[in-house]
């Protein structure tokens, strides 16, 4: 029973299978269109109705979860694995009673959706081929975030308290610095913060670009593979 119940939940070229997954991504989709339409005010007066058919999702997700934990050969492993615990983010502010609502993580159900696309695999093994130059460079990008932040703290606190109240909220200038996003909505007016800035900003131009060339790589490197 277990192994079928694996099978139907997961084979993706079943027909039972594949209605499964037709079925699950629609009640995803309308339960988003739900809660969009909860925020509209010209469906005010249906948002009763619009709150009993979650219910509807809640008791489908609840079962698919249950099933999938009691099929799978791994069930620690699928518990703590991505689509794990997107699913247990799913349903557990309902039970929980939490006032935040995390409905929209579903959605992310919809990227499963790719394992129906042989190319789907050509991204899998791009982002395998270079997971520890990504981690890397993810680590000196979190070290830069922190530095980029202390620096222009010491810089401009004195003159820009209001701005720079402290470390941690000088890192929203140094995430907008660092990727070349810049909002404007804070930035040094110091001579020592422009400085500064700059240095950041070319630094921040090669922490972005260094990982994209890997991707760039990896991808060409795979279609390369799959060419011969």
């Amino acid at each position: 029973m277990r192994e079928k119940i694996h099978f139907y939940l997961t084979d993706t070229k079943n027909k039972i299978a594949i209605g499964v997954d037709i079925f699950i991504y629609t009640i995803i989709f309308l339960t988003v269109i739900d809660h969009g339409l909860q925020t509209m005010p010209s469906m005010s007066k249906y948002h009763v109705l619009l709150e009993r058919w979650e219910i509807v999702p809640i008791v489908v997700f609840s079962i698919e979860y249950i099933l999938r934990i009691y099929s799978s050969p791994k069930r620690l492993g699928f518990i703590f694995s991505f689509w794990g615990v997107v699913d247990l983010l799913a349903i557990i502010p309902y039970y929980l009673g939490l006032p935040a609502d995390l409905r929209e993580i579903r959605v992310l159900r919809f990227l499963s959706l790719l394992k129906y696309e042989p190319a789907a695999m050509n991204i899998s093994k791009a982002f395998n081929r270079i997971k520890k130059e990504l981690i890397i460079f993810s680590l000196l990008a979190v070290f830069m975030l922190y530095v980029s932040a202390v620096g222009i703290y010491h810089f401009e606190n004195p003159v820009q308290p209001e701005n720079f109240t402290d470390i941690f909220h000088s890192m929203w200038w140094a995430v907008a610095t660092l990727t070349t996003v810049g909002y404007g909505d804070i930035y040094p007016v110091t001579d020592g913060g422009k400085i500064f800035a700059s240095l950041v900003v070319f630094v921040g131009l090669g922490v972005v670009a260094v990982p994209a060339g890997l991707v760039a790589s990896a991808f060409t490197e795979g279609f390369k593979k799959d060419e011969k």
